[in-house]
């Protein structure tokens, strides 16, 4: 991150990314964490942020000493994981038939072998007592081992597989294990006696899951849902006990108790049954929002998560006879491609988001980022619009659909108060409400047409609004990329993929003007919020100021790559621009100069939010998925500089005090090193050369740390760039190098090889003087005697 100092500087608060892109998912004892996949890694997510605390795989950079099946260029895939009951292992499935046992609190692998299966191994386990393992492979076998003898107890080859359910018997002294085979039946075997004991025949569709009804050593019974929309019953013995249809395909169960068993189903349904009256509750309403792949309990916590197939994580508070579940938190697992963002809320409390679906996402920032996934358009979603500090969001996309939105904070959701499904006849690509005003805004499409409306309550229906169009026109040749009002809602902007940014009357709705300048498509333009000025962004990798009164582009500032976007910051004294490399650059405008590039997207950044001129951060989201807040640390760093600077002035004071006494040359030299005073230090070190105490200047040199040592080689290259100080740059390296041939660890240390290529010249120069010199000194000799 480069920066010009003394300017504003910006870094990065937290960053909120991918972590979940589908398969196991495991929750720890504590309640506290949530383990997922993603890729070739497994994700330690913290439920109260949203954040990713730790990463368990080869990319994570963690220490897998004596691992030398896969090189570090590849990427060995997690297949499957498991958690160990006691949360101190991770047991990982790779795609080279690797297992790997993690150490939870280290992070460090404890053990690792070959599965010994022919192909992929889609799903692993834990017994009770955490000794023994389960893998189970694509070529339809399970292997049972004990990992810390590293033996294969058992290998089971006479099923239909391959099973990606997995359970031992939930007492820890029991040898039976259960596997759901793809003949859509339930296989138990005593892995001690290697024997099969019962074959649980009666779904006639996929088993989903299977579950136990308590952990005790007398457990008769377990539970099995499936595709078949029906909840069976068993003896462990293999006979049906019950069998109750659901009437919904089920993906996930669990016993609430020895009475109760809670399903989930694919729409999204939670639903609670008495095995007694075979009474069905619906515990939660989903309205087909969502679609559960897996369903979590936590025996601690007493809560539930669901799995959606849009890998987000719910949330669900403490359950209790008779009540419905409450999500308490939503965990975006992975976000795809975020396309617009903005505050919403009059302390702008709440982030709205558009990515690559249908769903608005709304993240409330004072409470862990926890989101609300709010449904209302057929596409995708392209833009929104808020005006100031209000709760009203405008959202429009490809659905040719403008929604107006209002914001329910107690309840931290948005309501629907209008909807045109026909405002235009293309797909929507910007919308803005006028300056601070909630009863006017204009939008664009990609057919390139100008659409100006107002908003009118119905007085008949309080709350609700209706659409009426006061302008339309065709704006541009090409395709619309963004729509703006002016300060005082006076002017529209448009900027268009035929080069053009163009300036439009709000009252009469004549042409103002063209801002002709840029090779490319533009992207984005904004109004200073202080001065007659404008900026505009562009696909030619620059950015042009323009002057409202002439229209003449003032000032042109260059990026490496096409600029998506641009906004005024500090009232006007900034800019802050994105680009598609994923760098984002903070311009001041009064000296026209790049103060700070901003480092932490990896792919296009299409969006930014801007707060208040009270808050001190802003967000910006990419195609990478990243939504990153950005702090303001100006004060601090001046702050630093200041104190650096008190501290530095203290110590050169210091260093002048001990040059003064005699007796404290040692303390001198090395105060001198570590302010990085070489003048001072080669006084010292010549004070010794001239009273030719050279045991005295060996003594100080080999009383010197590691960093001590690599400072005041530092100051041996300066010295020999110039003859009259070498005579103590070479004293300086002739006892460096004489320690460095006996420590090799002091020759990395000190870049041994740099060294060398660094001197050699110098030291050939001064080699090359003395000895002319000693020539000459000779000669002179020889002339002296003859006369």
């Amino acid at each position: 991150m480069s920066t010009v100092e003394g300017e504003k500087k910006f870094t990065v608060d937290t960053s909120y990314t991918n972590f979940y892109t589908g398969g196991d998912v495991a929750w720890s004892n504590d309640g506290q964490y949530i383990y997922c996949m993603n890729g070739n890694a497994v994700n330690l997510v913290e439920i109260v942020t949203g954040l990713v605390k730790r990463m368990y795989g080869l990319n994570a950079n963690i220490n897998t000493e004596g691992d030398k099946a896969f090189s570090e260029e590849d990427e060995d895939v997690i297949y499957s994981f498991a958690l160990a009951p006691r949360s101190d292992y991770l047991l990982t499935a790779h795609r080279s038939s690797l297992l790997r046992l993690w150490h939870l609190e280290d992070g460090k692998v404890k053990k690792l072998w070959k599965s010994q299966h022919k192909g992929p191994i889609v799903k692993v386990a834990f017994n009770p007592d955490c000794r023994l393992v389960c893998s189970s492979g694509g070529d339809s076998s399970l292997r049972i081992w004990d990992y810390e003898n590293s033996r294969c107890l058992a290998a089971f080859k006479d099923f239909s597989g391959p099973s990606y359910l997995v359970h031992f018997h939930p007492n820890a002294f029991k040898t039976e294990i259960f596997a759901a085979g793809s003949d859509n039946s339930i296989y138990c075997w005593n892995f001690h006696t290697k024997e099969l004991i019962c074959k649980m025949s009666g779904h006639i569709s996929q088993v989903t899951g299977f579950c136990f009804a308590n952990r005790d050593s007398d457990c008769e019974f377990m539970a099995s849902v499936g595709r078949d929309k029906v909840l069976i019953i068993w003896r462990l013995n293999g006979t049906q006990e019950k069998v109750i249809p659901i009437y919904d395909e089920l993906e996930g169960a669990f016993y609430a108790n020895e009475r109760e068993v809670i399903v989930a189903g694919t729409k999204g349904d939670i639903k609670l049954v008495k095995l007694k009256s075979g009474k069905i509750s619906l515990l939660n309403e989903s309205r087909g929002e969502y679609e559960i792949k897996h369903l979590l309990r936590n025996d601690v916590t007493q809560q539930l998560a669901a799995v959606t197939v849009d890998h987000n994580i719910l949330i669900f508070e403490r359950y209790a006879e008779n009540q419905s579940l409450n999500c308490i938190k939503q965990l975006i697992g992975f976000n795809d491609e975020i396309l617009d963002i903005t505050f919403l809320g009059e302390s702008e409390r709440f982030l709205a988001m558009a990515t690559n679906s249908k769903h608005i996402k709304l993240y409330d920032c004072e409470k862990g980022m926890n989101c609300k996934i709010i449904p209302g358009h057929t596409d995708t979603v392209m833009c929104l619009s808020t005006p100031g500090l209000s709760n009203m969001l405008l959202s429009a996309g490809k659905d040719f659909a403008i929604i107006l939105w209002q914001l329910n904070i107690e309840e931290c959701t948005l309501h629907c108060m209008a909807k045109n499904v026909s405002s235009h006849t293309a797909a929507i690509g910007c919308i803005s409400f006028a300056y601070e005003c909630s009863k006017t805004f204009a939008s664009v499409c990609q057919s390139g047409i100008l659409k100006v409306w107002n908003l009118k309550e119905i007085e008949q229906k309080g709350g609700e609004f209706q659409f009426n169009i006061k302008h339309a026109a065709i704006a541009h040749d090409k395709e619309v990329n963004c729509v703006t009002y002016s300060p005082n809602n006076k002017i529209i902007a448009t900027a268009s993929q035929d080069k053009l940014a163009k300036l439009w009357s709000a009252e009469t709705f004549t042409s103002l003007g063209i801002l002709r300048g840029h090779s490319r498509g533009v992207w984005c333009v904004r109004f200073s919020p202080v001065d007659q000025i404008a900026v505009t962004s562009s696909s030619d990798c620059s950015l042009r100021i323009w002057s409202l009164a002439n229209l003449s582009c003032l000032k042109r500032l260059e990026h490496t790559s096409t600029v998506l976007k641009a906004e005024f910051l500090h009232h006007g004294r900034h800019i802050i621009s994105t680009s598609s490399d994923g760098l984002l650059k903070l311009w001041s405008i009064k000296t026209s100069t790049c103060i700070q590039t901003m480092e932490g997207h990896d792919d296009r950044v299409w969006s930014l939010a801007m707060p208040s001129s009270s808050k001190m951060h802003f967000f910006s989201a990419a195609a990478d998925s990243k939504l990153i807040k950005w702090r303001d640390i100006t004060e601090e760093v001046k702050n630093t500089e200041i104190d650096n600077r008190q501290q530095q002035l203290l110590q050169e004071q210091s260093l002048q005090n001990l040059l003064n006494e005699s007796k404290n040359t040692k303390k001198a030299f090395i105060l001198a090193l570590k302010l990085g005073k070489p003048k001072v230090s080669y006084k010292i070190i010549n004070e010794y050369i001239r009273k030719r105490d050279y045991s005295g200047m060996e003594e100080i040199v080999s009383a010197l740390d590691t960093d001590q040592r690599r400072a005041l080689l530092d100051h041996a290259k300066m010295w020999i760039t110039n003859s009259r100080y070498s005579q103590a740059s070479n004293l300086i390296l002739k006892y460096l190098l004489a320690e460095m041939l006996v420590d090799p660890g002091l020759q990395r240390s000190l870049n041994s090889a740099n060294l060398v290529e660094v001197l050699t010249p110098y030291t050939q120069r001064h080699f090359k003087r003395l000895t002319a010199l000693k020539t000459d000194l000779n000669y002179l000799d020889f002339l002296v005697q003859n006369i």
